[in-house]
């Protein structure tokens, strides 16, 4: 955690690695199950991909609050942070799922407004859980700000994602990538705009701080799950790597083979 009246660049950029890894992971493992046949074959994918953007959120909203200039120690209320850990990556697995079944518009736009709106839970949880004091005061008007900022980045980071453009072409991997930013860039921003809908730094304390210190919540957030989520994009990489020689084999073994012509010799 921060000291007193300090903010940390440090854990806006592990905030920043955090989301950026989940968000890549999300769009990648949905992309590899959308060429699946059966809806077995769906399971695990939709389940590592919804798990990994729903935990991305509430690390990165953890370190985002603890990265602000606070005069006190922040706590939560240990009740709320297992729920609060849990529940985004099962909140995902719909959305998740469905684009991997579909990637028309209505897919599209719907599945960005149920991300939108899990985010949107996630970040007030997390304020909420806070305890804060002298009490919160909204201000709607940015609370509905963020709501919609998020809802426009997911939609137009899905249609990076999954459109037709990004699907064939040299340059779809630059597309996926930019996808991901995108997402990282709306969740992180949108997480911004709900702690200044609060007035966070008006506050003069928090009523948890004795419960979940927010000290070894941003060392879950901040260094356990980056690191797992590296490993999982390592794994993500690897099978890719590993399917693109297998093509490049198989591509190989099918190519006819040219018959050797023999030269004629006449005789002296």
């Amino acid at each position: 955690m921060t000291s007193a009246g300090d903010s940390s660049l440090l854990l806006w950029a592990m905030a920043a690695v955090v989301m950026m890894l989940a968000t890549h992971l999300f769009v990648a493992w949905i992309r590899r199950a959308q060429g699946n046949q059966s809806w077995r074959q769906n399971v695990g994918p939709v389940l590592l991909a919804g798990g990994a953007l729903g935990l991305g959120m509430t690390s990165a909203m953890v370190l985002a609050m603890s990265a602000e200039a606070l005069s006190f120690p922040l706590g939560y209320r240990w009740l709320a942070v297992p729920v609060l850990a849990l529940a985004p990556p099962l909140l995902c697995l719909p959305a998740a799922w469905w684009l991997v079944k579909r990637q028309n518009w209505l897919a599209l736009v719907g599945a960005g407004l149920l991300l939108a709106l899990v985010a949107l839970a996630v970040q007030v949880g997390w304020i909420l859980a806070a305890g804060l004091r002298p009490g919160i005061r909204w201000n709607f008007v940015l609370l509905g700000a963020a709501g919609a900022l998020q809802f426009l980045g997911f939609v137009a980071a899905l249609w990076l994602a999954y459109s037709d453009a990004s699907s064939d072409g040299a340059r779809k991997t630059l597309w996926r990538v930019g996808a991901a930013a995108l997402l990282t860039i709306t969740l992180l921003t949108g997480q911004e705009v709900v702690v200044s809908a609060i007035g966070l730094l008006s506050q003069v304390g928090s009523i948890y701080q004795r419960e979940a210190s927010s000290t070894w919540l941003c060392l879950v957030a901040g260094a356990l799950v980056p690191t797992l989520m590296a490993v999982m994009s390592l794994d993500v990489f690897l099978r890719t790597s590993g399917e693109r020689r297998r093509r490049r084999g198989t591509v190989e073994l099918n190519m006819p083979k040219r018959r050797k012509r023999r030269r004629k010799y006449r005789a002296l």
